[in-house]
């Protein structure tokens, strides 16, 4: 199970709880906690439980990088759609007064 601690780092625990693996944001380990019980743990258990802990931790910390990727993507495609609801906008203004301007000059050299 992964939680967030805070915005800087991510807490993963394995063994029923017995191990507690906290990793920052950047995929450094900041700190390993293990319950008093880890010691009737035999050795190998207790290895394997850290590695769950840690891949736990890293697994939770890719799938946020993901979702600021997406959040990010989302972000750019709604500045770049209003940018270009913008020049639409400025352009069917300015066709709409060059339309106006040549209609005018067309009534003028006819008249």
């Amino acid at each position: 199970m992964a939680e967030a601690v805070s915005d800087s780092s991510i807490t993963a625990t394995a063994a029923g709880g017995l191990v507690r693996v906290a990793l920052r944001t950047d995929g450094r380990v900041q700190a390993i906690k293990l319950a008093p019980q880890v010691k009737r743990l035999p050795v190998t258990e207790l290895a394997d439980a850290i590695v769950e802990a840690v891949s736990t931790a890293q697994q939770e910390l890719l799938r946020r990088a993901a979702e600021a990727r997406r959040e990010a993507s989302r972000d750019a495609a709604e500045r770049l759609s209003a940018e270009f609801d913008h020049i639409n906008a400025e352009y069917l203004r300015r066709t709409a007064v060059y339309d106006a301007l040549g209609t005018e000059i067309l009534k003028r050299m006819e008249g």
